[in-house]
């Protein structure tokens, strides 16, 4: 009996563990811009928001406390105009990119 509740168990924990991937940074109950909402509906959209995420909090702790107002200044800026992907003809193709550009800037510092 015990050895049917094992498979049942790992296919719960990798579900767990695909359906927390998928998920972004946010809460999508709480999205309120045409991208957030793309993203709440995109798996590769929102792995690439919960990388950023994890990236921007590494290098905000790593930032000297003198420059963290300036870090988060430019992460606002960065999500505005990520917001501003809607108007775009290519909406996901848009914010794919602005994730990709943020990643590696971050990555850079």
């Amino acid at each position: 009996m015990r050895l049917t509740l094992v498979p049942v168990l790992v296919a719960a924990v990798f579900t767990g563990q695909s359906a927390l991937a998928a998920s972004p940074s946010f809460n999508c109950a709480k999205a309120t811009h045409e991208a957030e909402k793309l993203i709440c509906k995109d798996a590769e959209l929102a792995s690439l928001d919960r990388s950023l995420s994890q990236l921007y909090a590494l290098v905000l702790r790593n930032t000297p406390a003198r420059e963290q107002r300036v870090l988060k200044a430019e992460q606002r800026g960065w999500v505005k105009g990520r917001d501003d992907c809607w108007k775009s003809s290519d909406a996901r193709g848009c914010i794919v990119g602005a994730y990709e550009d943020r990643i590696a800037e971050l990555k850079d510092r």
